[in-house]
Parts: structure tokens; sequence; C-alpha cells
């Protein structure tokens, strides 16, 4: 009998300090909230056992992961191999940050299990790493990438963003150059979106820094998409660019709506067709009796999600899964026949894809499906 997979996120809200773009459930708490949260995230671990399925990936994320002792990770994976049933080939990936990472915790990480690295690059010019808030320099984020290597981690993940103030092409390429250079597998590359209530909201607003314009994001995306591609980093998500077999398994979970267990402030379930939240107000989290607030997802909103994550990828939307929930093809035929013939589309037997050329306005393709 084949069992079911599924996913585990775990959530860690600590930061050394907030970066000024982020607007994620994070903070510097004193170490006494630390140690009764992670007493609590164990907990929550625990309750919600079940060896029923087998989980595929397991992403420990922030916050900064790499922040805390090593012995929290430790004693989080050994709970969830305890009270799940985890697949010998599981991808389990754990969020860093430059600044924060060390020889000891990579080791540590090694020793229970975790197989995939993510650091949070962003850029490698000093000057827009301070206008952006991170801790790091571009030294201290060349040198986790040799760490890590040397530790044996050969599935590293760098983050990086478009739209940064003083951001050019010019720079976004030689930092791309310089990363790839080191080795990584697995390259992120995110358009910054200027949340409101953030520092660097408010210091665009004050025009204290100017961030490249829209279509200049756009052009900057574009030809970095062309320049991995050369590179051999395939883009298999819009945002997601791997050498072949390093894809984020964890990720492509999300896009095809595998179902996953979120432990941890603010943190997100997906089970049997209903979503399941925990509080974002730490208080609340420690003194949590774990009565998630559901949301049963109804037919109409499972389409519209199945479009949504689907058509970021490379894959697509698979059709019959969006005919079995109710999608009505007869009233969308003459959109899809227009978007297919003015090459925005391609459609198979079984998918629904993007073109190529066309990821950069896969919102607006999106928009008409719906």
């Amino acid at each position: 009998m084949t069992m079911i997979n599924k996913m585990i996120y775990v959530h860690i809200p600590f930061c050394d300090s907030k970066c000024y773009y982020c607007n994620f459930c994070s903070a510097n708490y004193p170490q006494e909230i630390r140690t009764k949260y992670f007493e609590k995230l164990l907990e929550e671990i625990k309750f919600n056992s079940n060896k029923n399925f087998e989980v595929s990936s397991i992403y420990i994320g922030g916050g900064t992961p790499s922040s805390v002792d090593e012995k929290y990770i430790q004693k989080i994976l050994l709970a969830i191999k305890e009270n799940y049933i985890i697949k010998s080939d599981a991808e389990i990936s754990i969020e860093c940050n430059p600044c924060s990472i060390t020889e000891q915790k990579l080791f540590a990480y090694k020793s229970c299990g975790v197989n995939r690295i993510s650091f949070g690059v962003q850029t490698l010019n000093n000057k827009q790493l301070k206008q952006i808030g991170r801790r790091h320099n571009k030294k201290q984020a060349k040198n986790a990438i040799k760490l890590a290597k040397m530790c044996g981690f050969s599935n590293i993940n760098a983050d990086f963003l478009i739209g940064i103030p003083n951001q050019s092409y010019f720079s976004l390429k030689s930092n791309l150059s310089q990363i790839i250079k080191l080795g990584v597998t697995h390259i992120s590359a995110y358009m910054l979106i200027n949340e409101s209530g953030t520092k660097l909201t408010k210091l665009i607003e004050d025009k204290k820094v100017k961030v490249p314009t829209e279509d200049k994001c756009v052009y900057m995306y574009n030809k970095m998409v062309g320049y991995l591609k050369k590179k051999n980093y395939h883009r298999y998500e819009i945002s997601n660019f791997s050498l072949q077999g390093f894809e984020c398994k964890h990720n492509q979970g999300y896009w095809q709506m595998t179902e996953y267990y979120g432990f941890g402030l603010a943190a997100h379930s997906f089970v049997c067709g209903a979503r399941y939240s925990n509080t974002s107000v730490m208080d609340e989290y420690l003194n949590f009796d774990f009565n998630y607030q559901k949301e049963n997802l109804s037919n109409e909103e499972i389409i519209e999600e199945l479009i949504m994550l689907g058509l970021r990828t490379q894959n697509g939307v698979n059709k019959h899964t969006l005919k079995n929930y109710g999608y009505n093809y007869d009233d969308k035929k003459e959109i899809i026949d227009n978007l297919r013939d003015n090459h925005f589309i391609t459609e198979d037997e079984d998918y629904i894809r993007v073109c190529e050329d066309k990821f950069g306005v896969t919102n607006q393709i999106i928009l008409k499906l719906l």
C-alpha cells in the first residue's frame, strides 16, 4: 500500500534585527521567550503526531533559524522523526543568514538530517546591504557558502532580491556570476515588494532612498532569466532556478497543493481541503491549546489556487484536476483559445502552461483564466 506524502513547515520567528523590507512574523525576542517558545513548539509537534503518511520534505524557516542555538534545531528534528514517518529521501531544508552561521551549527544540522541550506544573500553589494538593513556583508555571504560546502552540503540555495535601492542589471549579473562560481545549486530571485509599514517603504516615501521602477525591474528579471539559462540554471518557477535535479521539493509541493503541517507562531497547515492557522501573537501562542482556526476551502477557491500556483511553474496547471473540481472549460474556451493563439499559453491534452517568454505577465494571464 502506497502511503500519502505530506510536508512539514516549522517557523522560527527569531531574528537578531529586522530587515528594512521585512513584514514577516519575526522579532528579536529575549532568551526567556525563546526558551518558552521552543518548549511550546515541541509540544505542538508531538500533539499532532501522525504516522499514517510519509513526510517528503521538512522546511525550517523564519525569521532566522540560524540565529538560535543549534540544539533547538536538533530537538525539533528529533521530535519530528519520533512522531512522523520521514521518507528516506526526504528533503530537509533550513534558512540561514550568512552572519549567524558557524561551522559548529552546520555540522550539527548535518548530523540531524538537514540536507539543504538556503542562504539569504539578497545582494553582494555592501552599500545595498546596508540600505535594506541586512546584517551581513559580501565577504560573509561568500564565506558562508564556502563553509557549507566544506561541511559537506551539496544542495545550497542563495536568495536574491530584484528592485533594491540603486540596483542595476550590471550589478545583479555581477552578483549572480560570483555566486555561481561558488557552486550553488539553486538560486531564488524575488521581486522586492515595498510592504506597508516597513522601514524601507518609509525611506522610499521620504525620498531617502530610490528604488528601480517596475519597468526596470522587469527588464532586469528578463535579462537575468537569459543569463541563468546560459549557466544551466533552468527556471522551474517564476522566481526559482536550479541546476538539473536540484529543484526545491518543498516549494514544488506548495505549488502542487501537497498537504502540509505548519508548526509555530503564525504557521499555516493545509490538510483535507482545509486551511488551519496559528495565532501570530507570541503571548497567545505560548498559551496555545492547539484549537486551530479552520477555513474550509470551496471548490471555487481550490480552482483559484490551482491556477495561481500551477501557472507559476514550468509544469503548468493540470486540466483534469481543474475539471474534477468543477472548472467550466466551455465558459473559458474563447479566452483560452485567444491566449493560446496569441502565444501567451501552450495547451496539450493534460496541461495549460504559460509560454516561457510570457512569465512576466503571468498574473494577467491568471486573472483571465479565473
